[in-house]
């Protein structure tokens, strides 16, 4: 596919439509994301089923994260339930409607949200360490991902209404996800060339990343119309 056909066209919670360079966003991020010891090389690669002291380590050396230990203390080697039912190989994006609606993917992806999401633990640092133990599933939702999304002020107000925010910018990466999947695969492919081998969900919230004002990438093609919603 010709890089001028991998542009993204996302529409955000408010209705609003980004068109988005894929292609030219995720390569300048993944460009400095490359080394072996980086996040991305690490993801999933650690105990499927339990948080580990490890994967908060791993999380705050690499993926900017500055999360104190003592804030996962009564998650780190307890049952995890909610974690060992979600099938390691499930792709929030890649999934079909029918298996999605099998599982309840949803709800699952809710559960695991509500788990995280608590006392020192915002939807940022929470969908790291997610995206740390399924890297199919789960995109990173800080800040820049959120507010490039519609979400506002993501990270306000309870443990409840952050999880439910969460839930809500998940919902919308897959619906948007699998809009854009034929562009997602595109890039994804490209990509692989390089030999960065990431999953699809990984290279479109690091577009959504980097399409933020804020994130100080130049040159890159991104722009905000009124567009029309697709039920």
């Amino acid at each position: 596919m010709p890089a001028q056909e991998l542009q993204l066209r996302v529409e955000r919670l408010d209705g609003e439509e980004l068109v988005l360079d894929g292609l030219g966003l995720a390569t300048a991020f993944f460009a400095t994301e490359a080394d072996e010891s980086s996040f991305d090389a690490l993801a999933g690669t650690g105990n499927p089923d339990r948080i580990e002291l490890a994967d908060v380590v791993t999380m705050n050396r690499t993926a900017r994260a500055r999360s104190p230990h003592r804030a996962w203390a009564g998650l780190i080697d307890a049952e995890a339930p909610w974690l060992a039912a979600l099938d390691p190989g499930l792709d929030l994006i890649e999934a079909g409607a029918a298996r999605w609606a099998s599982i309840d993917g949803d709800e699952l992806v809710a559960a695991a949200l509500r788990a995280t999401i608590g006392p020192g633990r915002g939807m940022a640092v929470a969908t790291k360490l997610l995206h740390l133990k399924r890297p199919r599933l789960f995109p990173m939702l800080d800040r820049f991902v959120a507010e490039l999304l519609g979400a506002g002020l993501a990270d306000s107000g309870g443990e409840e209404a952050r999880a439910a925010t969460a839930a809500a910018l998940m919902r919308t990466i897959r619906r948007e996800g699998r809009r854009n999947l034929k562009e997602l695969r595109g890039i994804q492919a490209r990509l692989a060339k390089d030999g960065r081998k990431l999953s699809l969900v990984r290279i479109f919230d690091a577009v959504l990343w980097s399409a933020h004002p804020a994130a100080g990438l130049t040159g890159l093609r991104r722009t905000l119309s009124a567009g029309l919603r697709h039920d």
